[in-house]
């Protein structure tokens, strides 16, 4: 999938998007201290192996991202925010997991060039990944307003886009996403696209606030990160959770009754 070194996300747990995957390496861990059979272990590592390759099939084929997002990416790995963190200058850990990376942002950019957008809003900006993505799909005079709470990460994130030809199409605007959004309404602000990938107990706030004041443009789409929250939105408490050792207890299930709830919306 990738020669870089793997990192350790201080926020984000190990497989926390894939529920399968994070049971079979428990499974896995279980089958080696219990020693069960050679054959059934090999079946537990070709199950791994099944949900590896796939992931490793779609970035292969994927085109290459630009070399300002990949810089981008691997500064954003580099930087130490657990010291960031704890040295007070952001309130919340975060860390390179929460990156949109090479294969969503690729995915991201080609949804903006099928729609032929001109403005972007993305509610969640963190370092800038997705929103240099979606500003390289932009004509000239295209626009993406990307709203980030911390002014820290908002200053990284913008000497970072600023490395790239496109960064001249990005605006960010600091503060919490629904006072930045009330604003932006209050203006008159419309959208083709509208980029969703911040606190999830946040999003129905935010889809209301789209809908509520015609934020959307006509024929415009919403696209909503993490929809299905690591198996939550789907899975039983018990299912979502890695078995054992309790990884995962961070993402609450009141944020997923939030965003089932919030689908239901969707649908109407």
């Amino acid at each position: 999938m990738s020669d870089k070194p793997a990192f350790v996300d201080p926020v984000i747990p190990k497989f926390w998007g894939q529920p399968v995957l994070r049971h079979l390496t428990k499974l896995q861990e279980m089958a080696n201290v219990t020693g069960l059979p050679s054959d059934v272990q090999a079946q537990i590592q070709s199950c791994i192996d099944c949900v590896n390759a796939r992931e490793e099939y779609c970035d292969n084929i994927t085109l290459p991202s630009s070399t300002a997002i990949n810089k981008l990416i691997s500064k954003t790995e580099e930087h130490p925010w657990l010291h960031v963190y704890e040295n007070r200058d952001i309130q919340w850990k975060v860390g390179p997991g929460m990156l949109t990376g090479q294969l969503e942002g690729s995915f991201l950019k080609t949804l903006v060039s099928m729609s032929n957008a001109r403005r972007i809003l993305e509610v969640g900006l963190f370092t800038g990944n997705s929103a240099l993505a979606m500003a390289e799909a932009l004509p000239a005079d295209g626009k993406v307003v990307g709203l980030e709470i911390s002014e820290y990460i908002g200053d990284f994130a913008r000497q970072l886009i600023d490395q790239s030809p496109h960064g001249k199409k990005v605006e960010i605007r600091i503060g919490p996403a629904k006072e930045n959004m009330e604003q932006l309404a209050k203006e008159g602000e419309q959208y083709d696209v509208i980029f969703i990938d911040a606190n999830k107990e946040g999003y129905i706030d935010y889809y209301k606030i789209i809908m509520d004041n015609n934020m959307l443009a006509p024929r415009g789409t919403i696209l909503i990160d993490n929809a299905l929250h690591g198996g939550m939105a789907y899975l039983s408490e018990d299912l979502a959770l890695l078995p054992g050792d309790g990884e995962g207890q961070t993402w609450s299930s009141q944020t997923s009754t939030s965003l089932c709830t919030m689908m239901t919306e969707l649908v109407r």
